[in-house]
């Protein structure tokens, strides 16, 4: 017997059971999610395990480092792991279009989707989604039960295996296993993950603290965390959508450490999620907490996951009688229920698609082996007819105070959190931890028209992980008359029913008005298709309150209407109608710019569609029997190169069904999808469109007039933009546009430019060498179109060789003696200014370089003009004239034969005057020469008679001191011209020095009778004890000593003689 066929008769034999009978299923042992009936190898231990049996990460050697956004690119990588679990059936509606990755339902999988919608269905791989889809040939589809797809639709599992334990029905691609053993070994994933719900909800069967608050506030839900735990939760027992009215919501986080996991743990049997938060940019603060985002439903028996976004986050659903409709135009993440799924809805947007990203947060280490778990159900029953009940409610108690039997009071046992309101099946359910002691039903409320038993406490022992305990529970009518109240929900507009609002009934207690703090509330009804709810009520005052709207329509003002049922009201039956309003159509900006693929500049002239993805079909579809929905007229870009069209939440193609002038479409047309939603409906959304040019080669050709390709002519290309005829150029007010650098033709003779279409012209800006410049330099117009491109356009230019004639210059000395090693250049008059100018932002041209051989000649063949020699070094031994320039020299037509010619002379080089001073020491008796004599040189430079070596203006001191040697002599060479003195200023061992230690002023050049290059002092001391004086100085006079003057005769003795050498 497969699952499902268990699941079934189980079912048809609690329908059967007597008062008290236990209800107990199997259920196989665990094994790791895998391909086929083998399960694949468990990857190495992890320090904490996000979810039982592996499920949450990528599995296998081709997951992909980093998961990509949204995108119908090549694959990522490749994931053996679960995206999406089912425990019982998975069910496909509406406009459903695609679950990504590898799927497992426990039931039957059923394909029936609306005729209006696309017909086919994607497992595995989806053509647009994170783009990891399981390894090729691996399971895509593993189904416990029937695999059922309706005539006329397909189910699409190519390169993947559908495998299955029932029966199969209908069109499936890809390969078909009929396996009898199909989910065995995922059996036991049901159990765990119920567990593991319960685990993270109630670890010990108290609900998990908080780290985190949240607050809804108008459109907006709030998730605060505390800023520092790596596990970040959040408690909540309500619908999280928008309030007032129960619209779609925005989510924001605040305080999530980086890397921390969330855990949002949404308690209440009857849950709705809408939000239009979450899409397809990678950097939304939603999107980057999607691996480590899970949302736990621990109780939910019925949740709607809507809104128009691309929904983040992994969903783990841990009731076995849970129903989950997923109707969000996309979920990115993990979806894993022991109940039910629903993918899609005739009336819930199109397309939906569960795409496939990991979960690889790290959950409780309570919770990494949960406890197992059980059931525990109570089944509300007429005591006579046996008849199902709805509207009983029920409380749930642990015993836990050690005390047998239930004691509420203060130390009594644990309360359950949440009340379970029957519902038409009679049933009341809870996943609960297994433990010895029992769990208490306690029946609180009988159904109406039915009084409580005698005994409302039902005691039951969860000890089964593989099935589960209930029993029936019994309640006798009362006397007390009844009716019936109803509601019918209708569109405000059409008065059509509208199916999907969710109400209350209230009984009036305080007699005085709608209360909730003091009325009884009764039940809870979602209306069907015929937009009504009914219950069957004791008489009294009763109040239907809408809590949640039909979809597309709002609450209206006062979700409160009171019906009465009274012995008056015709045939017990009162009936009250509420109508909902419309939810006005949420709008924005769906645009596109166009640009140039290159520049980036935008571009007017292009046409696009805008389309509208309304057929399920992933990608666009303009025709066929079911094509997207075209979105007003063509649209035609403007100077801004930008399109918008103002449309409703949805998601969004553009289509380019013509390129600008002058450019090409690109190889894809379509620009999307783009998804505007409520979120970004105020900003609305964008597509960047590039297209590139049309453009091909311009050329032009430089020959000889023989045919002959020239090099070294240079063009610039001119493009015709400014609307005017022929080509203006900077001259002009007005002129047309140049193209890049000037191009000089090689030695093929060729200058090509590759550019956009249009009209263009080549300007010859300088002729080869050795040719004469064009008349008319200016070739075109050339005319590149469409047409023509890829040959492109092409100009021949013929140039002639102009007549030349010659220049020379002729380097001579004075007596016309001719010099070789001059070196010249030739200059030619180019820039309209008189004379030469070889420096500045507009000199002369520059012809050649040449040194002058031994005739002293440099000339040049070159075409008539103005010219000029420059000499730029003179020949060795001679000077640069003061002028070295020589011109002008005009070449005409009347010259041209004989040339012209300049004569150059240059003057010999007179090399600097070099002289020297030389100092003899001797004894002054004996006339030897004498050592360590110390000199100073100083030179005559303030102008004031005598030698001054101090105060403010004092002479030079022309070289460093100069001591004397063996011989007694010191000597400075290489000196200037100029008169000098020599100073004395230590005398030899054993010596004094002289009384007038200065010597000169000595004259080196000049014409005066003791100048000269070459000067001898001769400089006596005497000897330090002796009494003959104190030496004698040399020839001169002592600047430092102005008081001493010495007589005629003395100073010419006392002054030794400087005499000047032969040079």
């Amino acid at each position: 017997m497969t699952a499902r066929s268990s699941r079934r008769a189980r079912r048809s034999w609690v329908a059967g059971m007597a008062l008290g009978a236990l209800l107990v299923g199997a259920m196989p042992a665990v094994a790791a999610p895998g391909s086929g009936a083998k399960p694949a190898p468990r990857p190495a231990a992890r320090a904490a395990i996000p979810l039982p049996n592996q499920l949450g990460p990528c599995l296998g050697p081709e997951c992909p480092a980093v998961y990509p956004g949204i995108n119908d690119g090549p694959f990522a990588g490749r994931d053996r792991n679960i995206n999406a679990f089912v425990g019982d059936d998975f069910r496909v509606r509406g406009t459903a279009a695609a679950t990504e990755g590898k799927v497992v339902t426990l039931g039957d999988f059923d394909q029936n989707k609306t005729a209006v919608g696309s017909d086919g269905y994607f497992v595995g791989v989806a053509p647009v989604g994170s783009r990891v889809p399981p390894p090729a040939g691996t399971d895509f589809l593993v189904a416990g039960g029937n695999v059922t797809v309706a005539a006329g639709q397909d189910l699409h599992a190519d390169t993947g295996i559908v495998r299955y334990a029932g029966t199969l029905t209908g069109s499936v691609s890809g390969t078909t296993v009929q396996d009898a053993n199909a989910v065995a070994p995922y059996a036991a994933f049901r159990n765990s993950l119920s567990a593991t719900s319960q685990c993270l909800a109630r670890p010990g069967g108290v609900v998990r603290t908080a780290t985190g608050s949240v607050t809804v506030i108008g459109g907006t839900v709030l998730f605060s965390g505390d800023g520092s735990s790596q596990l970040q939760v959040f408690n909540i027992d309500q619908n999280l959508t928008a309030l007032p009215g129960g619209g779609s919501a925005a989510f924001q986080f605040s305080g999530i450490p980086d890397g921390a996991t969330v855990l949002v743990n949404v308690h209440g049997t009857t849950r709705y999620v809408d939000s239009f938060s979450g899409s397809y940019d990678e950097n939304d603060p939603f999107n980057r907490l999607r691996p480590r985002l899970l949302w736990n439903y621990p109780d939910a028996t019925t949740l709607n996951l809507r809104g128009d976004a691309e929904f983040q986050g992994t969903h783990l659903m841990g009731q076995y009688s849970s129903l989950t409709t997923v109707t969000t135009t996309g979920l990115s993440g993990r979806v894993y229920t022991a109940g039910s799924l629903t993918h899609g809805s005739a009336d819930r947007g199109s397309g939906q698609e569960i795409h496939s990203y990991p979960f690889t947060g790290n959950l409780p280490d309570d919770c990494a082996q949960p406890p197992q778990v059980s059931q525990v159900t109570v089944f509300k029953r007429d005591g006579v007819t046996q008849a199902l009940l709805a509207d009983a409610r029920f409380e749930l108690w642990r015993e836990s105070n050690g005390v047998m039997g239930l004691q509420t009071g203060p130390g009594g046992d644990t309360k359950w959190d949440g009340d379970c309101l029957t519902g038409p099946d009679g049933r009341c359910t809870r996943t609960v931890p297994i433990q010895p002691d029992p769990y208490y039903w306690l029946e609180v409320q009988a159904p109406p028209g039915y009084n409580l038993p005698v005994n409302p406490l039902t005691p039951l022992v969860a000890s089964n992980p593989q099935g589960g305990t209930s029993a029936n529970v019994l309640d006798r009518r009362n006397e007390a008359p009844l009716g019936r109240v109803s509601v019918l929900k209708r569109d405000a507009e059409n008065q059509e029913p509208l199916s999907g609002a969710t109400f209350e009934l209230w009984r009036e207690v305080s007699g005085s008005g709608f209360d909730p703090m003091v009325d009884r509330r009764i039940s809870e009804c979602v209306t069907p298709a015929n937009g009504i709810c009914t219950r069957t009520v004791e008489f009294g005052t009763y109040y239907w309150r809408e809590i949640q709207p039909a979809d597309g329509h709002l609450t209206p003002a006062n979700p409160v209407v009171t019906v009465v049922l009274n012995a008056q009201t015709p045939n017990n039956h009162a009936t009250v109608t509420l109508d909902d309003p419309r939810e006005p159509p949420i709008t924005g900006p769906v645009s596109l710019v166009k640009r140039d693929a290159a520049s980036g500049a935008v571009l007017a002239g292009a046409q696009f569609q805008l389309w509208r993805d309304s057929n399920g079909i992933p990608g666009l579809q303009t025709t066929g029997f079911n094509p997207d929905t075209r979105v007003g007229l063509v649209c035609t870009t403007g100077a801004n190169g930008t399109c918008v069209v103002n449309a409703p939440i949805g998601r969004y193609f553009w289509e380019e069904i013509q390129a600008p002038p002058g450019y090409r479409l690109p190889e894809d047309t379509v620009f999307g999808p783009v998804l505007l939603t409520q979120g970004n409906a105020r900003t609305g959304v964008r597509v960047l469109a590039d297209d590139p040019r049309i453009t091909g080669p311009v050329t032009v050709i430089k020959t000889n007039s023989g045919g002959t390709p020239l090099a070294g002519a240079v063009f610039e290309l001119w493009r015709e933009t400014n609307g005017q005829e022929g080509l203006q150029r900077e001259d002009d007010a007005n002129p047309d546009t140049r193209v890049g650098s000037p191009c000089t033709t090689p030695a093929n003779g060729t200058c090509t430019r590759t550019v956009p279409t249009g009209t263009y012209y080549w300007v010859e800006i300088q002729a080869p060498p050795g040719f004469e410049f064009p008349a008319n330099p200016v070739f075109g117009p050339l005319e590149l179109t469409a047409e023509n491109a890829e040959l492109g356009v092409t100009e021949r230019v013929t140039n002639v060789t102009p007549p030349r004639g010659r220049v020379s210059v002729t380097k001579t000395d004075p007596k016309d003696k001719p010099l070789a090693g001059a070196q010249f250049e030739l200059w030619r008059e180019s820039n309209g200014v008189e004379g030469l100018q070889t420096t500045g932002n507009n000199p002369d041209s520059k012809v050649a370089d040449c040194t002058t051989a031994k005739d002293g000649v440099c000339a040049r063949d070159v075409e008539k003009g103005i010219y000029y020699w420059r000499e730029t070094q003179a020949p060795d031994g001679y000077l640069l004239p003061k002028d070295p320039v020589f011109g002008p020299l005009e070449l005409t037509d009347e010259n041209l034969e004989t040339g012209v010619t300049a004569v150059a002379v240059n003057k010999k080089h007179k090399p600097p005057f070099r002289g020297s001073i030389r100092v003899l020491k001797k004894d002054a008796q004996t006339g030897r020469p004498l050592a360590g004599a110390v000199f100073e040189l100083w030179r005559e430079t303030n102008g004031v008679r005598g030698l001054q070596t101090q105060g403010r203006n004092p002479d030079r001191k022309a070289a460093r001191s100069c001591q004397t040697d063996r011989q007694g002599a010191c000597a400075w060479d290489g000196l200037a011209e100029g008169a000098y003195y020599v100073r004395e200023t230590a005398p030899p061992r054993g010596y004094v020095k002289p009384r007038y230690p200065v010597t000169g002023p000595l004259q080196l050049g000049g014409n005066t009778r003791t100048s000269g290059h070459s000067l001898l002092v001769k400089v006596k001391n005497v000897r330090s004890q002796g009494t003959g004086g104190n030496g004698t100085g040399g020839n001169g006079h002592g600047k430092g000593h102005p008081k001493a003057k010495p007589k005629p005769k003395a100073n010419a003795k006392a002054h030794a003689k400087a005499k000047p050498k032969a040079h």
